[in-house]
């Protein structure tokens, strides 16, 4: 098992919620989504060396996907 590293620091203060939900993109990369305290989720892509590139909106809450896999 490996050390826990920080995903985020400063926005990360308004995530309530953070999903490593795979390779949403089709860019062979782990992407992760998240919501923030508003309500608005966000996909975050991988950019393959451990860090992930600025967040995109694509819902507001959970119900803009019908599943996470």
């Amino acid at each position: 098992m490996k050390d826990r590293v920080k995903v985020f620091s400063g926005r990360g203060a308004s995530c309530n919620a953070v999903v490593g939900v795979g390779d949403i993109t089709g860019d062979g990369k782990s992407d992760l989504v998240v919501r923030d305290t508003s309500g608005g989720l966000y996909r975050n892509d991988s950019k393959g060396n451990g860090s992930f590139g600025s967040r995109v909106k694509i819902a507001s809450g959970w119900q803009g996907y019908k599943g996470l896999f």
